[in-house]
């Protein structure tokens, strides 16, 4: 773990001390207010990633699998540790567990590590795990929650040092509002991102090397963090190879060259590595076979080998061609040739091409460019656009042009993938973190150059006035994006719950994302009911029923709970309600505040002894616990009835009778149709109980007698639903339901009557 993190902070603080000449130099010619200024603006950007850090426990699939890996790996897990509380768990109900029980997803217990096989316990990790080992690598000293900021903290460094080489004070403007203009700094570099990570230590190499060309030793150094990089996220190959083609070619060195290749190779060897011998969560692309498979059989991976090929293709024309002299005059007089606009015109194509092309393709782009859009908007995107210009001005190396071309096409897989995914939330745009993340290191530079260059303080002060506008205008708009920690104080809340549970007991979670900040580290014998699970929800109540006879077992809810299930009455031990910070919004911006609440109700299963009678008390907000048969979807906070759906229930003794309170409501299709009447049958069958829903809400009750001839049974029973004429709302035109509804249940008693008067409440 800990080579993993040396091998990303110190790449980075190397390529910070690569730049040291530049830097001094400045510094020494630049006012106290500059010099002091670019420190503190430094000093605190980096303290704000550092010490506000998310708390993502419950929020975002990926940043969330990353974080529960790391803190598995912190815990000691290994990659391949069997999954404990898996094998304790009978292979016929194992599947009910998982988080998706579909042959696309792959199968996972615990968000953080891949299930070997359907009914398997070895595990190996879910994504690849360069990020959580590096992460882990903190340990003792910091939490694994501090080493993306730390990352952010050398990346903010690299470009504001950029900014202040080639423009001193007023380098360090043009530098902070390209990076304050979008939140996706200041955002995705306080969570788990993978893509972070890797962006930061390409855009490093391109920040370093706009204050000083590498050569030499750093060179291959710049190369192995390019390399590296490949390893936090594949995707970013597309920007790591043109980066390592720019700094290979830029002058007829090829001991340079070399060094760069060497470096990237060596940098990407724990992806070849990793992928080889320890995960392969999308395939292994290390075997021809597998690699065909994978390429041809996701949209995502096809764009990404496209782009692959393409540029291996022309990176091998490049190399071959481009230590020619006659080859390297020809390019330095098409250069000076094509610029402006013919570069201009290769770095828009992309844009045209995204407009303009047909099908579900260009669709797929224009839906992603849509969504990607909307964190940055019109006054950063016109300084972005102004940046970019510079890089097109007389004096800036060759290498910033074809980095920036390069970089233009790269968006297009980018924005590929981005129009993919469907916009769930701020946390999804970490897609095109990339672009972003090495585009401002490349601008920061040739705009700081270009703004010191000009003639004339006042001019100066009104650019950098106008700049710092452009920059500051999404922070003023919608500073929630920028400021929010989200789910913040959710890690201590989940700790404070993790030790309440103890790790002798098992526990059972109604709802699976509630249950995965306890279970990758194996420690708690934690298992949730996976998506789509809850139509088997009978079999696991029968087995924690069983397994309720000989050792603690807690079912946790988070819904309403539940009094009564099979065999057992459900003894409330503690309830935990967590509200955390979040961000709402679909996009980007707007973003505006909300909050998350979590709210658990941890209930002991507690067998039903002899003659004991008990109690059903249910209320129908989403939880499957005490509920047999299909049911309708919860809408409101009640559950529709189908043909046939049930309740667990009390049996009274032969002769004794049971009381039956149904809280609903019910919403005639027609205007003749006044009254839906629930037919409820009791678990020894006989005659059927009728509650009366007229129009709009209504409380209906009824009671039922256990003949005293009936024959032995358990505690608990199943009382099961019917109406005579149900409803189907496609006949009203209305899609997603089912066609046999019957009432809207908001909550159900059933109560064992006594001799005396009958209960009523």
């Amino acid at each position: 773990m800990w080579i993993l993190l040396g091998a990303t902070a110190l790449p980075l603080a190397a390529l910070l001390a690569w730049m040291r000449p530049a830097f001094v130099s400045r510094w020494r010619s630049a006012s106290a207010r500059a010099r002091w200024g670019c420190v503190a603006l430094w000093g605190i950007g980096a303290g704000f990633l550092f010490f506000y850090p998310h708390d993502d426990r419950f929020t975002g699939l990926d940043d969330m699998t990353y974080r529960q890996m790391a803190q598995a790996f912190a815990e000691g897990r290994g990659f391949h540790d069997p999954d404990a509380v898996m094998a304790e768990t009978p292979p016929a109900l194992r599947r009910d567990f998982w988080l998706c029980d579909d042959p696309l997803v792959r199968p996972t217990r615990d968000r953080a590590f891949q299930l070997e096989g359907p009914e398997g316990i070895e595990t190996t990790p879910y994504f690849m795990p360069v990020l959580p080992l590096a992460a882990a690598g903190l340990e003792p000293a910091l939490s694994p929650e501090r080493f993306v900021p730390l990352v952010g903290a050398l990346w903010l460094a690299l470009v504001l040092a950029a900014g202040f080489s080639a423009g001193g004070g007023w380098g360090t403007v043009v530098a902070t509002a390209l990076i304050a203009g979008t939140a996706w700094p200041a955002w995705f570099f306080r969570g788990f991102y993978a893509e972070a990570v890797g962006a930061a230590l390409i855009a490093a190499v391109v920040a370093a090397a706009s204050a000083r060309p590498l050569r030499g030793g750093w060179a291959a150094g710049a190369g192995f963090a390019l390399g590296l990089a490949v390893g936090y996220h594949p995707t970013l190959a597309v920007l790591s190879a043109p980066v390592a083609l720019g700094l290979m070619l830029e002058r007829r060195d090829p001991k340079t060259a070399l060094g760069v290749a060497a470096g990237g190779l060596a940098g990407a060897f724990p992806f070849w590595a990793l992928t080889r011998w320890v995960c392969q969560p999308y395939g292994d692309w290390t075997r021809w076979a597998t690699l065909k498979q994978m390429v041809f059989s996701v949209p995502e991976h096809r764009a990404l080998a496209l782009a692959l090929v393409g540029m291996a293709l022309l990176s091998l024309l490049a190399v071959c061609a481009g230590f020619s002299p006659a080859v390297r005059a020809w390019i330095r007089k098409r250069d000076r040739a094509a610029s402006p606009w013919g570069w201009l015109a290769l770095g828009a194509l992309p844009l045209l091409l995204m407009v303009l092309l047909p099908g579900g393709v260009g669709a797929t782009l224009r839906s992603g460019a849509v969504s990607t859009w909307s964190g940055i908007r019109w006054p950063y995107g016109l300084l972005a656009l102004a940046a970019a210009g510079t890089v097109l001005l007389e004096g800036r190396p060759i290498r910033e042009r074809f980095w920036l071309v390069a970089l233009c096409w790269a968006s297009l897989l980018f924005l590929f993938v981005k129009g993919v995914e469907i916009p769930v939330g701020l946390w999804s745009q970490r897609r095109f973190l990339p672009v972003v993340l090495m585009g401002i290191a490349l601008l920061a530079a040739p705009a700081s150059a270009a703004l010191a260059g000009m003639s004339g303080t006042k001019g100066k002060t009104v650019v950098a006035f106008v700049a710092l506008l452009a920059g500051g205008a999404n922070v003023f708009r919608w500073p929630t994006a920028y400021f929010t920690v989200n789910d913040r104080g959710a890690t201590e809340w989940a700790e404070t719950v993790a030790q309440r549970l103890g790790t002798d007991r098992r526990i059972v979670f109604d709802y699976y994302a509630h249950s995965v900040p306890y279970a990758a580290g194996l420690k708690h014998r934690v298992l949730g009911l996976g998506e789509g699970a809850d139509p088997h929800w009978p079999d696991v109540a029968g087995w924690i029923s069983a397994l309720a006879q000989t050792e603690e077992v807690w079912i946790a809810t988070s819904w309403s709970p539940t009094a009564l299930e099979d065999g057992l009455r459900l003894e409330p031990v503690f309830a935990a309600t967590g509200r955390f910070p979040v961000v709402r919004t679909r996009a980007f911006f707007p973003a505006e505040p909300g909050e998350r609440i979590v709210q658990n109700v941890f209930l002991r299963a507690v067998p039903l002894a002899p003659g004991e009678t008990a109690a059903q008390d249910k209320v129908l907000d989403g939880s499957p616990v005490g509920l047999r048969g299909s049911w309708g979807p919860v809408r409101k906070g009640a559950a529709w009835t189908r043909q046939g759906s049930g309740i667990v229930g009390p049996i009274p003794e032969k002769g004794g009778r049971a009381m039956l309170r149904a809280e609903g409501s019910w919403s005639p299709p027609a205007a003749e149709w006044t009254k839906q009447i629930l037919r409820v049958t009791p678990p020894w069958g006989g005659r059927e109980i009728g509650l009366e829903f007229p129009a709009g809400a209504a409380t209906a009750q009824g009671e039922c007698e256990r003949p005293r001839n009936d024959g032995d049974r358990k505690a608990t029973g199943i009382y099961s639903f019917r109406v005579d004429r149900p409803y189907d709302p496609a006949k009203d035109g209305l899609r997603g339901y089912p066609p046999d509804l019957g009432v809207q249940l908001r909550r159900i008693i059933i109560r064992v009557e006594s001799d005396g008067p009958s209960v009523t409440d």
